[in-house]
Order: C-alpha cells, then sequence, then structure tokens
C-alpha cells in the first residue's frame, strides 16, 4: 500500500472534484463524464475492451438495524454525500467502459445473525449453476467460515486480468500473499471494499479530558514511535471520576479508557503484532505464536481492566450501535481514551467535546509500526465457481477496484473523514500512519474454521485468565487439526 501514490491520488481527486460532480449522470447513454475523463490508474483491462449488453450482478448485504453496507456497492443518482457520489461516478463509469445494461446489486438480509442464510443463497445458486452472480461481497467470517465452502469459490489466479494484477496497491499485496495457499487466491480484498477502511480499528481521545489532566502530546507520541501500551496506561491512571456519587465505577462515571470486549479485544492481535499463524521455511501456514509475550500482554491488559479508571463492557453481535454502552459513554465525553472501529468517526461529529485520532498503541518501542486490522464484519469478495464468464468478471472487478483507489477511497479518507469528522490536522495525519499498519493474518481471517482460534484475547481477557500456555496447550490440537482440514480444501486439483 503505496502512501505517497495515495496522498497525490487525494491532491488530484480535490482538485477535479467540481468536474466530477459536474458530470451528466444520465445510466447508459452520453455523459460529460464518462470513461475519457478517469484513467483508472494500475489496471491492465484493455481500453478497448467490451461487454455490450451484459449486466454484472453483485451480491451484497442490504442495510438494517446492524449495519450499512450498501453503499460500498451502490449509490443513488441524487445523493449528495461526497462518498456516495464518487460511489455513483464510480459504478457509472463502470458501466460506461464496458458497455454494460447494469451494474446491479442485488441485495439481502446479511448481518451475522443471519449469516447461515446469505450463505445458503448463494451455496444453492452456485450448486444449481444457476450463474446468477458475477460477484459475491459479504460478511468476512462467515464467507470464510466452512472449508467446504471453498469449492464454491473460483481461483483468482485463473481470472483474466485479476491474475496479472495482483500487485496493484489496490488489492493489497501483502494480503494476496497471506491468503495465497498452493496457488489459489480465493478472497479479494483491496480498495473496492469500502467497509474493511471503515471496520479498521483505531483509538479515539478526548482532547477536553486529556488538557485538564495535563497529559503529553499525544500526536507527538506517535510521530517520535514512543506511544506504547505502557504510555497509554499511565496516561489513564487516576482519571476514574464518580459522577453519580454510588462510590462504585459504573456506566455512570467517567473514565480514562472504555472498551466493549470481543470485538476490540479481537484486534490486540494485531495491534501488538502477535499472529496466531505464520509460514515455515517452506512456506506452510503453521501456529507458531510467541506464547511468552501472550502472556505478558495479558498479564498486563487484564492488571489495566482491573483497575478503576477503566471501564470494559461485553457487547454481542444483537446489540445495535444505538445499544453501545461504551460508544455512548465516549459520545457523552465521559471517556479519555476508546478504541473503535473507524466508522465511528461519523457518529462522534455531533459531540461537544473536541476529539482526535491516532493509532492504538505499540506493546513497546521495539515494535518496528503501529498495526491495526479490521473487525471481521467488512465485505469480502468472491467470484462464484459457476460464473459464466471469467472475461467478464475480471475485467469489471479490476477496473472497479482501479477506480475505487483514484476515486471512493480519497473521497471517505481526504474529503470526508479528515475534513468533516475529525476535529484537527493531526487526525489526517495519523490516519496515514493507520492505513500503513493494515494487516490481515491467515489464522484471524479463517478464525471461524480454525476453532476460533481469533477469539483468544477476547476469551482469556473476559475470564480474567493471564495462563495462555495452558489455553494453547488444552487447543492446540484441535486448531492443528482444523488446519490440516483448511488446508486440504486448497488441494491442487482442476477448479
Amino acid at each position: 500500500m503505496n502512501t505517497k501514490r495515495i496522498i497525490a491520488l487525494l491532491m488530484v481527486c480535490a482538485m477535479a472534484l467540481p468536474l466530477l460532480v459536474a458530470c451528466n449522470t444520465s445510466k447508459g447513454g452520453e455523459s460529460n463524464g464518462g470513461g475519457a475523463n478517469i484513467s483508472a490508474e494500475g489496471s491492465v483491462v484493455p481500453e478497448d475492451l467490451t461487454f455490450p449488453g451484459e449486466t454484472f450482478t453483485i451480491l451484497c448485504r442490504e442495510d438494517n438495524a446492524w449495519g450499512n453496507w450498501l453503499h460500498e456497492i451502490s449509490a443513488d443518482e441524487d445523493s449528495t454525500e461526497l462518498v456516495n457520489e464518487m460511489v455513483y461516478k464510480r459504478n457509472l463509469e463502470v458501466e460506461e467502459r464496458f458497455e454494460l445494461e447494469e451494474l446491479k446489486a442485488f441485495a439481502i438480509p446479511g448481518q451475522w445473525a443471519v449469516g447461515d442464510d446469505f450463505v445458503n443463497t448463494f451455496k444453492n445458486s452456485i450448486l444449481s449453476n444457476s450463474s446468477s452472480y458475477d460477484l459475491i461481497m459479504s460478511h468476512q467470517a462467515y464467507m470464510s467460515s466452512d472449508p467446504q465452502l471453498n469449492d464454491l469459490y473460483t481461483n483468482l489466479y485463473d481470472v483474466p486480468y485479476i491474475k496479472d494484477n495482483l500487485d496493484a496497491d489496490y488489492y493489497y499485496p501483502d494480503v494476496v500473499d497471506e491468503l495465497t495457499i498452493n496457488g489459489k487466491l480465493l478472497y479479494l480484498l483491496g480498495d473496492y471494499s469500502l467497509t474493511y477502511w471503515e471496520n479498521a480499528y483505531v483509538l479515539y481521545f478526548n482532547k477536553t479530558i486529556a488538557e485538564n489532566n495535563q497529559l503529553e502530546d499525544i500526536y507527538q507520541l506517535v510521530r517520535d514511535g514512543e506511544w506504547t501500551f505502557d504510555k497509554m496506561t499511565e496516561m489513564a491512571k487516576g482519571t476514574w471520576i464518580d459522577l453519580n456519587g454510588d462510590v462504585w465505577p459504573d456506566d455512570g462515571d467517567s473514565f480514562g479508557y472504555v472498551s466493549d470486549i470481543p470485538n476490540t479485544t479481537d484486534a490486540l492481535e494485531a495491534h501488538f503484532d502477535v499472529p496466531m499463524t505464520g509460514r515455515d521455511e517452506a512456506g506452510n501456514v503453521v501456529f507458531n505464536v510467541d506464547q511468552g509475550k501472550m502472556v505478558n500482554i495479558l498479564e498486563k491488559f487484564i492488571e489495566f481492566k482491573k483497575s478503576d479508571d477503566t471501564h470494559f463492557i461485553y457487547t454481542t453481535s444483537s446489540d445495535t450501535e444505538d445499544s453501545n454502552v461504551a460508544d455512548k459513554i465516549f459520545r457523552e465525553g465521559r471517556a479519555l481514551f476508546y478504541p473503535a472501529m473507524l466508522n465511528r468517526a461519523q457518529e462522534f461529529r455531533g459531540m461537544e467535546t473536541d476529539f482526535g485520532i491516532v493509532p492504538y498503541p505499540k506493546w513497546n518501542e521495539q515494535q518496528d509500526k503501529y498495526y491495526t486490522h479490521a473487525q471481521d464484519g467488512y465485505s469480502v469478495g468472491v467470484i462464484p465457481a459457476d460464473v459464466k464468464n471469467r472475461e467478464l468478471c475480471g475485467a469489471v472487478l479490476d477496473v472497479l477496484s482501479a477506480l475505487s483507489s483514484e476515486l471512493v477511497i480519497p473521497a471517505y479518507y481526504d474529503m470526508a473523514l479528515r475534513d468533516k469528522y475529525a476535529r484537527d490536522d493531526e487526525s489526517g495525519e495519523m490516519l496515514d500512519l493507520i492505513r500503513e499498519g493494515f494487516t490481515v493474518n491467515f489464522g484471524y481471517f479463517y478464525g471461524p474454521s480454525l476453532n476460533g482460534c481469533s477469539k483468544t484475547f477476547r476469551i482469556l481477557i473476559e475470564q480474567d485468565n493471564s495462563n495462555f500456555v495452558s489455553y494453547y496447550s488444552t487447543n492446540s490440537k484441535g486448531y492443528d487439526r482444523m488446519l490440516k482440514k483448511l488446508i486440504a480444501s486448497y488441494a491442487d486439483d482442476e477448479q
């Protein structure tokens, strides 16, 4: 992921914005902002390639009380919100370039609670060889939850244009390497998946509380590489205020650190660079977690969790954003630090107190960078095995991805987040560092298929249990057995 290239694109997009927004948005005919105005930089698809009258159908999740996902795939012509304007512009560009009848989003319920229904919908479609969908985008965790599903997905190394361009920045080449097994890549991540960006974990902080406690300049600590877990916990000490006068810390008070337990603690694996899996000398995926480091992290984190200055809340998949108590505490200005997904910045714009955005701290200063990952509810894409035209799929997806990098991501990352929601210039600088630390680990990506190995932190932290060695010893045989089953699903056979 080339940050210099992204910044350059942001500048170009900002200068070109008036022209882009002014384009004729009539569908399928002549326009003042068609293919000639946008380069799709990085795409390897021939400029004269077309598919007249074809429809490119994406099976995806519909919006509901548990999340908004459809905006990364489709947008209304009359939308005035900048990101949606760019999504509409991108889709129109794809339709016109390839002379498509339509780039169609076929949306059905897809939140975690009904994941099985979503999977069964495309599973039955593919097994019946109906060729109903050209691309499937949905919840990463359940799309990769069963190794048997791998037989339903097309190897992306067999897809024209995609196979020749997987080193493009907008496909995140390090992720491509991480998820390639036996010459097969079944899942595509990249800039076309806006929810990956939205689900990335960051750390919010309340500037007023920081100033009242005369804390060091957090932004400068980040720049100097000195923003560590120890530094954060030191700042959080002594900040609890008993606002409701009942003597005990509860959700009516003010804290130094407030967090949910499940998803936010899952992210510690990425933040502190302790992946569950890696590769051996032969390139095989193996479980090789640093057990000693895990114990040290758990001991310190659990001690921090037990202090009066912190407030941890266990949430479930049935909790909507409106019922998230940790979120409510931060929005009301009652928490110094709050780890949450990047998309929460949009909800904090109504806060009376100023907030900033920084990376979650390193484990220690020896860690090479600030790492983060996206909560596994983001949309990952697969091309179904029964697709009727791989060339169409590869061409459209490659151009769609290139244009997302050129239009949609800059709109979200710079014009929307940095200028509209974040309260200062420094937060924009921090977002550059956060993006540089995006990471995906094989063990986390396939967590549900690997006996829940990606949930280790949430399980042990909830139990105040730092004995990782015993926990791992109990579960390691199950991990290894499930890993063998998963790798077997990538056996070298004919697609």
